[in-house]
């Protein structure tokens, strides 16, 4: 399902169906790339892959469905729209899809002085505890720890899930053990020098990442299809 970036400004309902359709075409991208990832480094036994791509997932999801039960849902229960609802919808719309936290304006045109001093100036705000959003920044993305957490509220299990999945990612024990493996003369962290520690890590955290992932992705983006008006409503 692929939709052209071709914004109808005349109208708010068409303008939000041609976000929904790009941000669908998008969500379903990326979660089909991650996906191949994910198969390519069980069948490579690349479990660090594994984590990365897992990780991406778990965020892809709480994101999508923090916008759907946060921001469209609390919109698309009012049954009516007003004038400052269209707004407010479009807002989230752009949001939703173009927002970020890094310049890409400036790293495009190679401006990478710029880049630095906004780095600096990042520095600084976060010593006096102030938010920095660069110049070119459109739209600042909401945090995806935020949306973990609104997620976690109802469903606990998603935090223990992201949690397990950020330390195999960082630079902790957990990726250590991924890369790790253990024969007769004890623990090596090099996959090559016998049992893989990696592969019990696997076999459990599996199932967690797709019960959190595959089929909770389907609902949210059914979800995210039906706030699109349709064809005769638009009449």
């Amino acid at each position: 399902m692929e939709f052209p970036w071709n914004p109808d400004i005349s109208d708010p309902r068409k303008l939000h169906n041609n976000y929904v359709r790009n941000l669908i075409t998008c969500y379903i991208s990326k979660y089909s790339e991650l996906s191949e990832a994910i198969k390519y480094s069980i069948d490579s036994q690349n479990y660090l892959v594994y984590a990365l791509s897992g990780r991406a997932l778990i965020e892809i999801t709480s994101t999508l469905r923090y916008y759907v039960f946060t921001q469209y849902k609390p919109l698309f229960d009012k049954g009516s729209f007003s004038k400052d609802d269209f707004k407010k919808l479009i807002d989230i719309d752009d949001r939703h899809l173009r927002g970020g936290r890094f310049d890409w304006n400036s790293f495009i045109f190679k401006q990478y002085k710029k880049l630095q001093e906004e780095a600096l100036k990042q520095l600084q705000s976060k010593k006096k505890k102030q938010k920095y959003i660069a110049e070119h920044i459109i739209q600042d993305q909401v945090n995806v720890m935020t949306c973990v957490e609104k997620w976690a509220e109802k469903s606990p299990e998603i935090l223990f899930i992201y949690n397990l999945f950020c330390d195999l990612v960082h630079p902790n024990i957990g990726s250590s053990f991924l890369v790790a493996s253990t024969n007769s003369s004890g623990l090596h962290f090099s996959k090559y020098r016998g049992d893989r520690v990696a592969l019990p890590i696997f076999e459990q955290s599996f199932p967690l990442l797709l019960s959190s992932t595959h089929k909770p992705f389907g609902d949210f983006l059914v979800m995210l299809m039906a706030t699109v008006w349709q064809d005769d409503e638009l009449k």
